[in-house]
């Protein structure tokens, strides 16, 4: 058995070498995210009516976008950069609860992504192999770091592969294989697709991230999983991973099932559901992390419905539940945590298009999911706003910015200053997609 898991490991770690490899040979570009929230791929040769994305522009004025639109390859990516502001807790310092995009009262280049892909299409029903390698320079990339992949850096700013992955389609069947290293496949919003968010646009987006995204979703997973569709309303995943943001090493040796099923009715309704199931702790990454535990297993259930109204009214349901009947170090008995979000996108016009989420989120582990000294329900409400300046100039037009207000509550005192239940905050960010 040992063996087996070891040559599954070799493939797996193979995988990840071959796209990164891919990657950064051709770190003249870039591509992004999953599947379904990627931007639309260049499949055939660039006519002059087509309308390709700056860095594909740039590339067919040297004579590169024709050989890889003829290869299926597509490069593209993305800069954010943004401000936050704790009108509760000003100075800096103190917990917020509200992840990546919290660096008080100071601009912060929150990341830089290059990507490359090469998507393949399991109901051609042929043989074909892709691949996807995202890399990422800024501040969030110390938050998302795998265990074992690039997490000995210090600093406020740094780097990560944090998508390295194998894809093959096969023949006679609308089956695709994958393995690597991909972002989790749970959420409504996931870490590089909080720009599209599960609306798929990025106009219908937040800057700051959910409680449930946070705490209740691993951010990246490695593994091997096979996607099979069914038929155009039903297409399934299963497979294994080595766990929550594990890569090439693994705090507790052992693999978990991973699985998913996409339900979509209409082009206007999409149903997800998603779970894992294996031992998790410890999920984080560095040096003197805990000793593993892989006898406790962890049942991480995740369901997400979208549903567009018309053009303009986007609707959307994310919720999120992990129990465990035991984490080392805490007291006996289940631990569990989880929530809901609701969330609405309205297009006023190309320019300008208003955003909301609100959100309840428990953690009934003493605090364990969110770091909290304590377990705790917490509120969430959020508004914003993306503007979209130049909307109809090409290049200008992947220019996005975006203000937010968010309001969050406690029932218990949790946040930056001592006592506080409460806490408001305003942040903003400008966006460039090429």
């Amino acid at each position: 058995m040992n063996q087996l898991v070891n040559g599954v490991i070799k493939i797996i770690k193979s995988s990840i070498a071959l796209a990164c490899y891919a990657l950064l040979v051709m770190l003249g570009g870039t591509s992004l995210y999953a599947d379904e929230s990627a931007p639309a791929v260049v499949t055939s040769q660039p006519q002059a009516d087509v309308q390709l994305a700056p860095l594909m522009s740039a590339l067919d004025k040297v004579g590169l976008a024709k050989p890889l639109a003829k290869a299926g390859i597509n490069i593209y990516g993305y800069a954010e950069g943004g401000w936050f502001y704790d009108a509760t807790a000003p100075q800096k310092g103190g917990p917020t609860f509200i992840g990546y995009n919290n660096f008080k009262s100071q601009i912060t280049l929150d990341k830089v992504s290059l990507n490359i892909e090469r998507t393949v299409d399991p109901t051609k029903k042929k043989l074909d192999v892709g691949f996807h390698g995202e890399i990422l320079y800024g501040a969030d990339a110390s938050f998302i770091h795998s265990n074992g992949l690039w997490d000995t850096q210090t600093g406020h700013n740094q780097w990560d592969i944090i998508q390295a992955y194998v894809d093959i389609a096969f023949p006679n069947i609308p089956l695709r294989l994958r393995a690597g290293k991909w972002i989790e496949l749970a959420g409504f919003e996931q870490f590089s697709a909080n720009i599209y968010g599960a609306f798929g646009d990025p106009m219908r987006a937040l800057y700051s991230y959910s409680y449930q995204f946070l705490y209740a979703e691993p951010g990246t997973q490695t593994g091997a999983f096979a996607t099979y569709v069914l038929n155009p309303q039903w297409t399934f995943d299963a497979g294994f991973t080595f766990g929550w943001n594990q890569s090439i090493r693994d705090a507790n040796h052992a693999i978990d099932f991973l699985g998913r099923a996409i339900f979509t009715p209409s082009d206007k309704t999409t149903v997800i559901f998603v779970m894992t199931e294996g031992p998790e702790f410890p999920f984080n990454f560095g040096h003197n992390i805990p000793t593993g535990d892989s006898g406790d297993y962890w049942t991480a259930l995740d369901l997400v419905i979208t549903q567009k109204i018309n053009d303009k009214l986007s609707l959307g349901l994310g919720a999120d539940y992990v129990v465990t009947p035991r984490i080392p170090g805490l007291p006996d008995g289940a631990k569990q945590w989880g929530g809901v979000a609701g969330y609405a996108s309205y297009a006023l016009d190309p320019h300008f298009t208003l955003n909301g989420r609100v959100e309840w989120y428990k953690d009934a582990a003493c605090g364990f999911s969110t770091g909290a000294p304590v377990g705790a329900n917490y509120y969430g409400l959020t508004a914003g706003v993306a503007i979209k300046p130049f909307p109809k100039y090409n290049t200008l037009s992947h220019f996005i910015f975006r203000p937010e207000i968010r309001y969050d509550h406690a029932d218990r005192s949790v946040f930056g200053i001592s006592g506080v239940r409460d806490q408001l905050t305003f942040s903003m960010d400008s966006l460039v997609t090429f």
